[in-house]
Parts: structure tokens; sequence; C-alpha cells
């Protein structure tokens, strides 16, 4: 009887095993299965994307409902691709698709959720992508990242305190590429401060941005306009003036402001003053304060004259123009050099007069914002006249 339970044990045992051996290779062979009918719905939506079905490729790579370690990859790097190629709807599907799965580590669930709010970000849904951003700055793996784009955000929708704040924290979790930026947000609020004449906000603005930035030029230019509505011109030259000093690509800005001030203050030889200390100290030739003098329009001094005769002297190109209407090694006038001026002050008003240092953006205005690149205070005057038109210049050969 005992030889009977054992061979029913070890029977038993036996079916077992071979049960669980049958099941786990079931398992395995299905297993397999779908991972080889999953690659090879992969390779179709390849091939659809390949021959510019990208309909097609979408509807096959979001019908797989499975997304490992293996797949999601190309899930990342399909979804870039339709962002590059502006094809915002689809990029969010497929952002989305990874985000709605539930298997995921946390680490590619925040980079699903950041790739998500870059096409938000993209497609001009700001509020979309700022909440996105905010979660994965107070949450996410790489708030410097996600604090990066939110600052962008409010620079776009002009919320210059948000963008203040925003860059804040971005400087203790990382560097910023821009440090002067918050400057530029205290003077963005100043200026409309200034605008409501509620001076009282305008001056603590312009004070944070001091704080920010040491001898900030906007900001000075922007406390020198202040000082003139608030009747002390005096005070408002001494600002203008270390402006041009410090910050000399600033000139054509501060030109007609530094003068209207000295006259304000019944001083307008400080003007003259301020232009022959830029030349004495090498700050600018007179050919350079001539050209930002008659980019801003203000060449009526006879300062600026004298430095408009010298720019004619080392142009060749101006020289021998202004020489073919004037007697044989006569000098111009000054009504001849003031004329001369205005002519020249047409031709730029035609022409871009500054140009970003940084993506080479061209511009007939100055902005303290590249709307390219997005950088600060990168405009600066374009160095050359240009006298044709593109319509004139010579074509290259064919």
């Amino acid at each position: 009887m005992p030889t009977d339970v054992q061979q029913t044990f070890w029977w038993t045992l036996a079916g077992t095993l071979a049960l669980g051996w049958g099941v786990s290779t079931w398992r395995s062979l299905v297993r397999r299965k779908r991972r080889h009918e999953r690659r090879a719905r992969y390779l179709e939506g390849v091939r659809y994307l390949l021959d510019d079905k990208p309909d097609r490729a979408l509807e096959v790579f979001l019908s797989l409902s499975e997304i490992d370690d293996e797949t999601v990859d190309t899930h990342f790097a399909l979804g870039s691709l339709y962002r590059r190629r502006g094809e915002v709807e689809r990029a969010i599907r497929v952002h989305q698709h990874i985000v709605d799965r539930t298997s995921l580590s946390p680490g590619t669930r925040d980079a699903a959720l950041t790739e998500l709010a870059r096409d938000y970000f993209r497609a001009g849904l700001y509020d979309r992508a700022e909440e996105l951003f905010l979660t994965l700055a107070d949450s996410g793996r790489e708030p410097a990242l996600a604090l990066s784009h939110l600052v962008r955000i409010y620079e776009i929708q002009h919320e210059w305190q948000q963008a203040a704040d925003a860059h804040k924290r971005l400087r203790t979790v990382g560097v910023p590429e821009q440090p002067a930026a918050i400057a530029h947000f205290y003077c963005e609020m100043a200026e409309l401060a200034i605008a409501e004449q509620d001076y009282p906000r305008a001056i603590a603005h312009l004070d944070s941005a001091t704080r920010e930035q040491h001898d900030f030029g906007r900001s000075a230019i922007l406390r020198g306009d202040l000082a003139r509505r608030q009747g002390d011109p005096r005070l408002a030259v001494q600002l203008y003036r270390s402006v041009v000093r410090r910050d000399f690509h600033l000139l054509a800005l501060v030109l007609p402001r530094l003068a209207d001030a000295a006259k304000q203050a019944g001083e307008p030889q400080q003007f003259d003053e301020t232009l022959e200390e830029l030349v004495r100290k090498g700050a600018g030739n007179p050919a350079e304060i001539a050209y930002a003098a008659i980019v801003s329009g203000y060449y009526d001094d006879p300062v600026i004259l004298d430095c408009v005769r010298e720019m004619l002297r080392i142009d060749s190109d101006l020289r021998d123009m202004t020489a073919a209407f004037l007697p044989s090694a006569a000098e111009p006038t000054r009504e001849q050099l003031h004329a001369i001026a205005g002519a020249l002050r047409n031709v730029l008003l035609r022409h871009a007069r500054y140009r970003c240092s940084q993506c080479g953006l061209d511009s007939s205005t100055f902005l303290w914002h590249c709307p390219a690149c997005h950088a600060w205070d990168t405009l600066r005057g374009v160095a050359a006249l240009e006298f044709l038109p593109k319509a004139a210049l010579p074509r290259s050969a064919s």
C-alpha cells in the first residue's frame, strides 16, 4: 500500500512539473509571438514614415498599447520628429500616449511630460505648457529645464513678475543662460509704471534691477527718463552721461535724451563735453559718433557735424560721393554737412540699422529683446551704410 501512495505522489509531482513547464513554455511562446508581432508592427510604422505616410504611421504606433523599455525610445523619436516637422497635433498624440501608460518608470514619465509640454509650447498652448512645466519644476527630475521653459513662456506673455520669480528659482537649481535677463524684467515693469505715471512703483522696480545688475545701462536710461519727468534734468544728464561712458553701443539711444536734458538744465555745453570726452578717452571715434547721431536722427549739434565731416574723410565711398557735388578740394559747409547727414538718415531708414550679435537678425528699430533668438541686449548698430537695395545688387553668376 505504501508503494501505491508513493507512486501516486511521484506521478502527481511529475504531472505538476510537466504542467508548470507546459504553462511556462506556452507563456514564453505567447510573449515571444507578441514581441515578434509588435516589432513587425513597428517596422510597418517605420515603412509608412519612410513612404511619407505620417497618418498611417501614427495609426500603427498608437495601436501598440504596450510600451516598454524597448519601444518607448521609438515613441519619443517619433514624437520629436513630428514636432520638428511642425506636425504638433501628432506629436501631442504620441507623447500623450506615453504619459497614459502606467507601467513606465518615473524617469520615463517625467521625460514624456516634458516632451508633451514642449509640444504644447510649440503649438502656442501656453496655459497647458505652463501647467505641466510648473509640475515638473516642483517634482520633476530636471527642474532647471522646466524653469527655463517657464521663463520663456512668461517672456512671450509679458508676465514680467512671474518671469522674474521663475528666473530666481532657476538660479537656485542651475546656471541661467542669461544672468542679466532678470534685470530686464524689472526694467520692463518700470517702463509700464512710468507710462502709468506710477513713479514710486517704477523706482522700486529700478531698484530691484540695480540689485540684480550693477551699472546697468537700461536702468540708468530709465532713471534719467524718470528724472526728467520729475523736473530734475541735471540728474538726468548725469545718468545719461554715465550710460554713454560705460555702454557706447547705446549712444544712438541716449543722444537725443542727453541733448534735451542738457537744454532743460540750462547747460547745453554738457552735451558737447560728453562727445568730446568720448573721443578724447578713446571710447568712440568721430565716425562712430556721427553714425550713431544719424541713426538716432539727432545731428544738429556743431560737434556732431564735425564728426560727420570726419566720417566723410575716413569713409572712401562717402568721400567720393560727396566730392562729386563739391568744387575741387572744397570742404563742405555746415549746411552741406547737415544736408548730407539728412540724406544718409533717409538711406538708413530704408535699411536695417541694428543687428543681433548672437543670431544676426536685422532690425530697423532698437530692441532690448531679440525676437529671433530671445537674447537680451544683443542688438548693435550696423557698422556700415548700405546704399543699394537688394534688388539692385549684382546677381551672382549662375
